[in-house]
């Protein structure tokens, strides 16, 4: 059971939208969970079988009690065993914590990927495997060098507490996120890109499982060591920045142009402006991420007028940025906001150190980055592409996921044919 936001003691399962034995995707909607009022949609975080699941609908358990269990193909699961061994492990809150120990325990992130080839326990194998830690870099402490639970959760802290999801094969493109959400809003890139591009997404700091900054030094600067350390040795690499995540790929191009092999900046800003400051605040504003006001409030900013009059579509998104934001306490928010307005204003001058190509992609609707500045980074940026979607409002990558997936494609291949 997930922790959906900063008060949640216990959630209560609405529905299973996958039964035991069905095969199953990564992102696909498993469950819908409901705390505190909200319903949120649960997605697979791995591809495989639900081998089994402990909790029925209708039922309400503490955060952090074991609800399902993925299988890869071909394991088998006992599922008796498999629950008595079980060590919960989400957003560093064991079951039955209260709140106060959930937000006091650091979280441990993931930097590896799993491997299945060493003796370990059955709980430090499944907590390996959703932290994407790799057991054959893991020393065991147990009986024999089995991998116990402490082992994995040891190896997760000591890399770069990073959120870190690896698909697909190619040259190296890393997709770095906006304000407030985290790597699930790149699902229509990951999902079409990864065929022929190795695709790197990660979660900022603080948000999902990644672990937060240790005090509130949190800046567009360190975001971009981070982006650094997610490349890990897979560079040079295109690197996809969007609104915020422009601005961590602008500072990274700069301070280590020798891991960038190519830009794409979608809907950047770079200059100091009232209107987004005061956005960035208003949205800092509620007691709870989740809250259906700032939802509410949120959306038109991000779509355009003829994205907001598709019911169907508007609340997908709606959906998605509710789920997200049950991931992202407020405290991230805030930090995010204040390290993107102190870096606003101070690399405009800059940008002409860019040698890499660069594509810069807006939206004509786009209310947060107006056309005119999103051109201004295109011409300061030597050799830069400027791509304006038409109708499109700030969220290009959900109104026009098919053709910016085709543009950064384009912008990566490009770049490793030189």
């Amino acid at each position: 059971m997930p922790r959906l936001g900063l008060t949640m003691v216990e959630g209560t399962v609405v529905e299973w939208k996958a039964q035991s034995g069905q095969a199953i995707e990564k992102g696909q909607i498993l469950l819908v969970i409901e705390s505190e009022k909200v319903e949120v949609e649960v997605e697979a975080f791995t591809s495989g079988t639900l081998a089994a699941t402990y909790v029925d609908s209708g039922e309400t358990v503490p955060i952090g009690s074991l609800l399902a269990v993925i299988a890869e193909p071909g394991e088998t699961v006992d599922r008796e065993a498999f629950a008595k061994t079980f060590v919960a492990e989400v957003e560093g809150a064991p079951a039955g914590a209260t709140s106060a120990d959930a937000e006091s325990r650091p979280r441990p992130a993931p930097s590896r990927a799993p491997t299945s080839g060493v003796k370990a326990a059955p709980a430090a194998r499944a907590l390996a495997k959703k932290l994407a830690v790799d057991l054959e870099s893991v020393t065991g402490t147990g009986p024999g060098g089995r991998v116990m639970v402490e082992d994995v959760e040891r190896a997760a802290s000591s890399g770069p507490g990073l959120s870190v999801d690896v698909e697909g094969s190619g040259p190296p493109l890393l997709l770095v996120s906006g304000f407030g959400v985290d790597k699930t809003s790149w699902r229509r890139q990951t999902d079409a890109l990864k065929a022929s591009f190795t695709v790197i997404a990660y979660d900022h700091r603080g948000i999902g499982a990644s672990c937060p900054m240790p005090d509130d030094s949190l800046t567009i600067a360190a975001m971009a060591e981070d982006a650094k350390a997610a490349l890990s040795d897979k560079v040079p690499a295109t690197i996809v920045g969007a609104s915020m995540g422009a601005a961590v790929a602008i500072e990274l191009a700069l301070t280590h142009p020798d891991v960038v092999g190519a830009l794409v900046l979608i809907t950047p800003a770079t200059e100091r402006h009232p209107r987004l400051e005061a956005v960035l605040r208003s949205w800092t504003e509620f007691d709870a991420p989740q809250s259906e006001a700032r939802i509410r409030s949120m959306l038109p900013w991000f779509l355009s007028g003829a994205f907001l009059g598709e019911a169907p579509k508007r609340e997908a998104a709606a959906q998605a940025l509710r789920a997200m934001a049950a991931r992202t306490p407020i405290a991230v928010l805030r930090h995010q906001a204040r390290a993107l307005t102190a870096w606003l204003g101070t690399r405009g001058g800059e940008l002409g150190r860019i040698s890499v190509p660069t594509l810069v992609i807006g939206g004509s609707e786009d209310l947060l980055v107006p056309r005119a500045d999103v051109e201004q980074v295109a011409r300061a940026v030597p050799g830069a592409r400027l791509e304006v979607l038409e109708g499109a409002g700030h969220a290009v990558t959900i109104e026009r996921a098919e053709r910016v997936n085709e543009l950064v494609a384009e912008r990566a291949r490009q770049s490793t044919s030189r």
